[in-house]
């Protein structure tokens, strides 16, 4: 329960509409970017498409979900809950054979005397199943301690449930069509209650609902008395619009992401893209990785594999920003054409392999 009233959970919080958008939006984004699995080659690396987890991370973790809706799901839940966990099926030798995805909300975990994890599973039939460190893929997001997680819906309740608060005030006041709270009065007294409470009940039954903005008579004198200020005084639009933005920055999201374009421009909205990727993404990216890393790969695997979600898309800048970028980096001695056009989702073409030798570089070298 907030001070606004409200009470704050994960699946409340999603009926926020800032909560709702500032997931889904980096939700979404990571979910749609390719996962790759690469193996070194020295200085060099290739994508190692022979391997399991390379099907697993790019295609399907398990045999009901696509990478897509499993990374989506995963990420939700560690926005809302602080982490993210998934039953890892091994087979006799270890290797991973399926992510099988495990709400966060009935997952319990203890730290050892040797600083290992342990946890238990509640399943569907409400049974509890022990489960070592080795079988769970555990993604974290904020944590003081370094292995509690720290949900932002919970640290950021009283936030929310101002915006939650906010919205169930504006569903009443439409409800009621958009009528203020007042008195109706009069110079003398009624005869009874009960004709009080019928006057009462017939201008309530006349102003609101569907008959909101219909016309309503007031006899023996009665006036009516709005006692509340109304929402143009109390800036109402205006602060849902802060909620909105504070909203945005609990989860380091660009106001832009989720409709608030007062400060969007032409000029600048390609910049602030580029800072959602940047400042909003990588970080979350990186959480994959690393967790990847750790628990499905493991310290030797790791130095000769290592998984990587592709940002190269949203990195792209306009039309024009990106041909001047590869004529100036073909035309040097760093990025071929084939390079050029793989990154632009072309095929290679004869010859596109070879580095350009600049013009000026290759004299140079003949006069030496």
């Amino acid at each position: 329960m907030t001070d606004a009233g409200v009470a704050i959970n994960p699946d409340s919080a999603m009926r926020v509409t800032a909560v709702y958008d500032c997931v889904m939006v980096i939700a979404e984004t990571l979910a749609q970017l390719p996962f790759i699995l690469y193996e070194r080659e020295g200085e060099n690396k290739k994508r190692a498409v022979n391997e399991r987890l390379y099907s697993l991370l790019h295609d399907m973790p398990n045999d009901f979900q696509t990478s897509f809706d499993y990374r989506l799901n995963k990420t939700m839940q560690i926005l809302l809950h602080g982490v993210g966990y998934s039953f890892i099926n091994r087979s006799s030798n270890g290797d991973v054979l399926e992510l099988l995805p495990m709400r966060s909300n009935k997952v319990e975990f203890k730290q050892n005397k040797d600083f290992s994890l342990s946890y238990v599973f509640t399943d569907v039939d409400n049974n509890k199943i022990p489960l070592r460190q080795d079988q769970v893929f555990r993604i974290l997001g904020s944590t003081l301690d370094g292995i509690t997680p720290m949900s932002p819906i919970e640290m950021h309740r009283q936030t929310i449930g101002i915006a939650s608060a906010a919205d169930k005030h504006a569903a009443l006041m439409f409800k009621n069509g958009g009528k203020m709270s007042g008195v109706l009065q009069n110079d003398g007294h009624f005869s009874s209650d009960e004709v009080a409470k019928r006057v009462k009940e017939s201008w309530d039954e006349s102003t609101s609902g569907a008959n909101a903005n219909k016309t309503a008579l007031l006899e023996d004198g009665l006036k009516w008395q709005q006692v509340s200020m109304s929402n143009r005084d109390a800036q109402y639009i205006e602060s849902r619009k802060f909620q909105k933005e504070d909203i945005a920055s609990i989860f380091r999201v660009p106001p832009h992401k989720i409709g608030i374009l007062d400060r969007a421009t032409n000029n600048n909205i390609e910049q602030q893209g580029l800072e959602f990727v940047t400042d909003t993404m990588m970080p979350w990216n990186v959480r994959w990785e690393q967790s990847i890393a750790r628990d499905l790969l493991g310290r030797d695997k790791a130095k000769r594999f290592y998984a990587e979600l592709l940002v190269d898309g949203l990195m792209r800048g306009d039309s024009a920003a990106r041909s001047a970028f590869y004529q100036s980096a073909v035309g040097g001695p760093w990025m071929t054409i084939n390079e050029a056009r793989k990154a632009e989702n072309r095929d290679p073409v004869k010859g596109g392999d070879e580095l350009i030798r600049p013009l000026n570089l290759s004299q140079g070298e003949s006069q030496q």
